[in-house]
């Protein structure tokens, strides 16, 4: 894929319901149902495709383009495509909104979407604390968003980010766990930390920036943790045996993750080039344009499992203009 022209977005998203994105089946664990995570850190995340699917399926609803008729036949742009991608449109001209930023598999006129999405990882996580709510973050957690210089890693202490924090005491509470502050300068980060496009006032105020190691032992320690149970419809009462628990990311985690926007102008569908609706070039703004029309819907459609059961919304909070101006 050409990178000339490309264009890379961060993202940053803050769960307003708690989030559970499976790791794909049931496991013999601490929970039945446990979330993804990163294999080295043992972080929560959310893969790559949790996001691209709903943001493809949220951008043909957004396009009217779920599922639509152009003379006899039928297209299906929001899903696989049916069999063999056949209801793919895959139209280069104008250029189908969802096919052409996702990508579609048709035959000989298959092509990779222009958007290349990557998984979503933790920046802000909330904590309980005896000083009120708090959002805890380490400095491989900061080192994607704009923080350009390296961060001191406080090994078995905490260093306050947010100016509540500076004025306060010298140990902070986090339920199990009783650390001490930093003695380090710590102003460099806060700074940049102010600079986060999109960051809420009450995350930056409240922020603590602790070690990579103690990071990943709070995060696994204050996840949200559900029991349900599955209801007989003959019933409509419990099941015998059909208890199961699951684990989802609490309200107020603060997620961060990448779009990379390449244009079009190299690709042909059936040789044909692939032209706006205008008769314009498909550069990485209109791509950047059809995507964010998808995940301005992550608000109120939500991502991941179990949005019957009040789980699933994810506010993106550095939309483009286009996006956030029809809020």
């Amino acid at each position: 894929m050409c990178a000339s022209n490309s264009e890379t977005k961060n993202y940053l998203a803050i769960a307003t319901d708690p989030l559970h994105i499976g790791a794909g089946s049931a496991r013999l664990a601490r929970v039945d149902l446990p979330i993804a995570r990163e294999p080295g850190t043992n972080l929560p995340k959310v893969p790559g495709p949790g996001v691209s699917g709903p943001a493809r399926a949220y951008t043909a609803l957004a396009t009217s383009r779920y599922r639509w008729k152009e003379g006899k036949d039928e297209y299906l742009c929001a899903g696989s495509g049916g069999p063999g991608g056949e209801k793919h449109c895959g139209r280069p001209d104008p250029a189908c909104p969802v096919c052409i930023p996702y990508g579609f598999s048709k035959g000989t006129g298959s092509m990779q979407g222009l958007a290349q999405f990557f998984d979503a990882h933790i920046l802000f996580f909330p904590v309980a604390s005896m000083s009120g709510p708090l959002w805890v973050t380490s400095p491989t957690a900061l080192s994607g968003p704009g923080v350009d210089r390296e961060i001191p890693d406080p090994e078995k202490c905490f260093l306050p980010l947010g100016a509540q924090l500076k004025k306060g005491g010298q140990r902070l509470n986090f339920g199990w766990l009783m650390l001490s502050k930093s003695n380090k300068d710590n102003n460099d980060v806060s700074e940049q930390i102010d600079t986060i496009t999109g960051l809420p006032e009450t995350i930056k105020t409240k922020s603590v920036l602790v070690s990579d190691k103690l990071f990943s032992q709070i995060v696994n320690n204050n996840l949200e943790v559900r029991t349900s149970v599955s209801i007989d419809p003959a019933t409509g009462a419990a099941e015998d045996k059909a208890l199961f628990t699951y684990e989802a990311l609490p309200r107020g985690t603060v997620l961060r993750f990448d779009v990379q926007y390449n244009p079009g102008y190299t690709y042909r569908i059936n040789k044909k080039e692939l032209k706006t609706e205008d008769g314009g070039e498909v550069g990485s703004s209109w791509v950047k344009v059809q995507v964010e029309k998808g995940l301005k819907l992550f608000a109120s459609l939500g991502i991941g499992g179990m949005n019957t059961r009040g789980m699933g919304r994810l506010k993106v909070l550095n939309l483009g203009e286009e996006a956030a101006g029809n809020e």
